[in-house]
């Protein structure tokens, strides 16, 4: 084990004799067992894996993706799959940099990286490169997300493996997962891996027709998946979690409430109800074989889906009372396929994954489950097929909906298991249940908090101005994420009450360091040089109070007051307006639930902001606001305008056209220095 994760390790194997051994000596003792699936070997590659203590599987079935499926097959209940190939051209020695940031939560799935780490000469051949570069571009192109490799040395989570419903048997699996990672907003990142040339001959690479074939299935895997997204997720799971939930709009939400709270915060209290619920779905489903579905009423799906997520299901509920709501949701449920089904409410705090699984579990012996709420109705009802007459003659919004529904069971012979009680929250006396618990208090306390979240290296000339800003709103959290300063920037920052945090590896890992230390509902990316407009936190909290509005920053504009400037401030400003492509340098502002579902920032060394605003403005509606952050113009003036825009506006093309960002990083700071 590592860390207290179970790792297990894949390796699919033809042939592979003179490497094999080697591979094995190579991988770290912590890991917890070794499977080796050979795809028909006519040497001795399966003895030498059994002789150093891999369990050996076969599979007739010739392809990649088949040995990887029957690997899979024989993995004993891991955390953490990792997939290595068997010819010694990765290091497993490096298999930590891959596993350590799934342990610590900071991601899902980690690709090793040969375009991007240490290679030997004609390691990864003309051809290779070439094919991993269009493959990314189209990645990137059609679902936003970032990748320079198609490399087989990855690690992934087995839950989040288990959801991906892997299919390729041949050359498409590397493809397969990234794509439907991508298109089901799993968090991936990538590591820089060491590559070295393989011991044997390629089948792939090495064949003119291993090239064709390869080249061919990749291509056809992308292009299927786009044109065809119901691929994606065509394995039907057995569960299905049925959350029912009213957009959050102010006086139409939880208006029992509004005497208590008034119409924004009711509406506000359903909404973190809910966002509570449905991410105690996600968790079952992590865990489980689950699709989560939000039962929608009060706005279309592309709202709900820019509050909520994309990586849910959608079903738009019926106008009608609510027996027939449920009704047609567990219809349409069993009638995908699913064996069973919870309905749930999302107004009772105290649901959680573990009564969930209880409720799952109930449903083994039992015909219905049901978990009946403290007013007399219920918050879950669930079964393994749909009875029609439990939704029939009862007296909705009573407090006798619990007792007629057990009186439907009994009259039908149904046999139930209940749940233990719990209290919804409906009227005002039922507030006092929740006005302390962490994701619901500062409903009741006042606005939330705001987390700034700003990355440093060397900023001691700048810092003190932008802390002395920020601190004078009022209800901020500053965290200063440091990469490594050698001047006072961290005094500086220690001196203005904010919190430090030191890591390395670019400004990514920095943010995302800053951001997982942060306790604010809300969150403000703010570069040092740059100062937000005054009352910045109301007007952040008043775009984000819209749950369609995803994300969202400040109009451009900084300390230079010559025309040149004013003319790429009314570009920028441009670009923003009408293709909603925020930099950095505007102080991006989001919900941290938000920036955690989306797996936080790619840890790129150049164009992390860009990347990541892509990934938000795929999710849904990213504002501009009309108040200006105002940036220090110092590496404006530094490199002259004219030569700055021309680097910034080259960067920006070569990252849309797939140039990895190791070379454009280097271009940028190459600028700079020749300056």
């Amino acid at each position: 084990m590592r860390q207290g994760a179970r790792i297990s390790v894949v390796i699919p194997a033809l042939n592979e004799e003179d490497a094999i051994g080697q591979v094995l000596e190579a991988i770290p003792p912590w890991v917890d067992d070794i499977v080796v699936a050979d795809n028909g070997s006519s040497d001795q590659t399966t003895a030498i894996a059994a002789a150093h203590g891999a369990c050996v599987v076969s599979e007739a079935q010739q392809g990649y993706g088949s040995a990887c499926l029957a690997g899979l097959a024989a993995v004993d209940n891991p955390t953490i799959v990792v997939f290595l190939d068997a010819d010694f051209s990765d290091h497993p020695d490096e298999m930590g940099k891959l596993v350590d940031p799934i342990i610590e939560d900071h991601t899902d799935l980690v690709i090793g990286s040969r375009v991007r780490g240490a290679r030997e000469p004609g390691a990864l051949t003309p051809q290779a490169r070439f094919g991993n570069w269009l493959s990314c571009l189209l990645i990137r192109l059609f679902w936003g997300m970032t990748f320079s490799d198609l490399g087989p040395f990855r690690a992934i989570r087995a839950s989040t493996l288990g959801r991906l419903h892997m299919q390729d048997r041949d050359f498409g699996w590397t493809v397969e997962m990234q794509v439907k990672a991508a298109a089901a907003s799993v968090r991936t990142s990538e590591v820089p891996v060491s590559y070295r040339n393989r011991i044997g001959t390629s089948k792939i690479s090495g064949t003119v027709r291993g090239v064709i074939l390869a080249g061919t299935k990749i291509l056809y895997t992308i292009f299927r998946a786009a044109l065809r997204p119901g691929w994606l997720t065509a394995h039907t799971p057995r569960d299905a979690l049925l959350f029912f939930a009213r957009f959050p709009v102010s006086g139409q939400a939880k208006t029992r409430l509004i005497p208590a709270l008034g119409p924004r915060r009711a509406a506000e209290l359903h909404r973190r109800m809910t966002e509570h619920a449905v991410g105690v779905g996600r968790s079952v489903r992590t865990t489980g074989d689950a699709a989560v579905t939000v039962c929608h009423t009060g706005a279309p799906r592309r709202d709900f889906q820019a509050w909520l997520g994309h990586d849910l299901h959608y079903s738009e509920q019926p106008s009608a009372e609510l027996g027939e709501r449920l009704q047609v949701a567990f219809d349409t449920a069993f009638g995908s396929g699913v064996s069973r089904a919870l309905a749930v409410g999302t107004d009772v705090p105290d649901v959680s994954p573990d009564l969930l699984h209880q409720a799952l579990e109930a449903l083994t012996d039992h015909d219905v489950v049901l978990g009946p709420a403290a007013d007399g109705g219920y918050y879950l009802i669930g079964m393994k097929q749909l009875h029609r007459e439990l939704f029939a003659g009862i007296d909705w919004g009573t407090e006798h909906v619990a007792d007629q529904t057990r009186s439907a069971i009994h009259d039908l012979g149904l046999t139930a298991r209940e749940l233990p009680r719990l209290n919804d929250i409906d009227r005002p006396e039922d507030l006092d249940l929740i006005r302390t618990a962490s994701p619901f208090k500062d409903v009741f306390s006042g606005e939330p908090l705001l987390s700034v979240i700003i990355p440093t290296l060397n900023e001691a000339q700048v810092l003190r101005e932008t802390l002395r800003h920020v601190n004078r709103a009022g209800h901020v959290e500053v965290i200063v994420a440091d990469g490594g300063s050698t001047d006072t920037t961290c005094e500086i920052a220690e001196q203005a009450g904010a919190t430090v945090v030191k890591t390395a590896g670019g400004r990514a890992a920095q943010l995302n360091a800053g951001t997982a230390m942060a306790r604010g509902r809300y969150l403000l990316v703010l570069h040092a040089d740059t100062l937000p407009p005054e009352h910045f936190v109301q007007m952040i909290s008043h775009a984000l109070a819209d749950p369609a509005t995803v994300a969202g920053a400040f109009r451009f504009h900084t300390d230079e007051t010559g025309w040149r400037m004013h003319m790429v401030e009314w570009a920028t400003n441009l670009r923003c307006r009408i293709l909603r492509w925020p930099y950095g340098d505007q102080g991006l502002f989001l919900e941290k639930r938000v920036f955690g579902e989306l797996g936080g920032f790619a840890e790129l060394p150049i164009m992390e902001d860009f990347e990541f605003g892509r990934r938000l403005r795929r999710r849904g509606r990213l504002v501009i606001l009309s108040d200006s952050a105002v940036t220090s113009a110092r590496r404006w003036r530094r490199l002259g305008i004219v030569r700055t825009g021309l680097r910034n506006q080259a960067v920006l093309i070569g990252f849309l056209l797939g140039v990895t960002p190791e070379i454009l990083a280097r271009f940028y700071r190459g600028a700079i220095e020749r300056d």
